[in-house]
This record gives C-alpha cells, structure tokens and sequence, in this order.
C-alpha cells in the first residue's frame, strides 16, 4: 500500500528513520514493528551526527533496502539544501521501487513534486505561519511532516505545549500529519499525538540513540509498536 494511503487508512502509523543505511537495521525496525522505514542520501543528519552520501553511493543499498523491506514502504530524504537528488534520480527513486520522500519544504526542488508514483513529505519547520498551512491546503503534498521544534530543543521532553501545537496544526490541514521524534517522545506520549489528530510517529536517532545495534532498535521499535497496537485497530 502507498505510504499515503497507509497513513489515511491507519488509525495511527509507526515510521522507522534509520540512523544509518543499514539492512541490519532496516530488519530489526521492521521485526519490531515498524509499518514504513526511511533512509536518506545527500545530507548531514542533527540528530543522528551522521554525515549521508550521495544517491549513487547508495544505490546498491536502496536495492537490497526496498527488496528487505517487501511490503513494507521505504522512502528516502533525497537531500537538503547544499545537495538534492536530480530529476533523473528522481525517476530511479521511481524504478527503485522507493514509495516515498521526505523533505523539508523550504529545500525541496519543485520537480519532485512532479512526481506521479512517490508519496510526497514535506515537512515545515519551526518558521511556519498560519499562511504556510493556508497554502499546504491549497497546494498539498500527500503527507505532511511537523518538523517544528527549533534545534535548541531537540531531545527534550514533549510538553503539552507541543502537543497543542500540533493539534493545532493536524486541525488545519486536510491531510495526515506526522510527527518526527525531534524530541525525546516515549511510547506513553503516543495517545496525547492521536487525540491531537495526528496520524502517524517517526522514530529516530534521538529516541532510539545515534550508533544503535539492531536489538536494541528493535526493541525501542516494539515498545512504540506496541503503545500503537493498544490505541485499538
């Protein structure tokens, strides 16, 4: 199923950001539970301190990833603002069998939003207005993602002050919104993001830590699956 509808269909969805492109623990994410796995190219990641390569570097990768991964949908951050993949790397993303992408909107390239086979994520980060959800409804991506916390903050606790923030936003827009783990959000924060309207959690290095081994992903993985499982399906 496309990442999109999954989001749409699911009452709540658990995404996996990995720390680093590893099948190993692209295994361990989906073993634990994880319901979408993210990989990405062509950027330094804050929160992980990992530095990704280019899309040709990982292309082998992203081969074996979507193959592992089966049924599981597998999308990529293809860039950021000093690097992006190109539109021809797009369309391989496409013949990759990648399902989707993920970007922040204030460097993502128009033409991937072109695309006609990948769910579209753009995320807004913490310099969004009232007019940028005004346009992310009339212009919409698929998905979008509530990179909102400004860096100052990342793994800090989620206060309810976030959490009313992002009901704010999850009630202005016509489209799922997700949370990324920018802060230290724990499996018994996952009905406070449901009841705010959000649909769906991304899990990362600052919840699961930056060099993880797969067991212990796996295991983070699982306890958030299973705060999931208990909201009722």
């Amino acid at each position: 199923m496309k990442f999109h509808k999954l989001l749409g269909e699911n009452k709540f969805t658990l995404v996996v950001s990995l720390p680093e492109n590893s099948i190993d623990l692209a295994k361990a994410a989906i073993r634990g539970g994880a319901q979408a796995i993210k990989a990405h190219v062509n950027v330094w990641h804050r929160a992980s301190g990992h530095t990704f390569g280019a899309f040709a570097e990982n292309r082998d990768f992203l081969k074996e990833l979507v193959q592992t991964a089966g049924e599981v949908p597998v999308g990529l951050v293809p860039g950021a603002a000093d690097a992006f993949v190109t539109a021809d790397e797009r369309d391989e993303m496409e013949t990759l069998g990648i399902d989707f992408f993920s970007s922040y909107a204030s460097c993502l390239p128009i033409y991937m939003m072109d695309s006609v086979q990948l769910s579209r994520m753009a995320a807004i980060d913490d310099s969004y207005t009232q007019n940028t959800l005004d346009g992310v409804n009339r212009y919409p991506p698929d998905v979008l993602e509530c990179s909102i916390q400004p860096g100052g903050s990342y793994g800090q606790i989620l206060t309810y002050a976030d959490i009313l923030r992002y009901a704010d936003i999850a009630a202005k827009v016509n489209i799922p919104v997700l949370v990324p783990s920018q802060k230290r959000i724990n499996p018994g924060d996952i009905h406070h993001l449901f009841a705010a309207g959000c649909k769906a959690v991304m899990i990362g290095a600052v919840v699961m830590g930056k060099e993880p081994d797969p067991n212990s992903l796996e295991r983070v993985t699982a306890g958030f699956a299973e705060a999931i499982y208990s909201l009722g399906y």
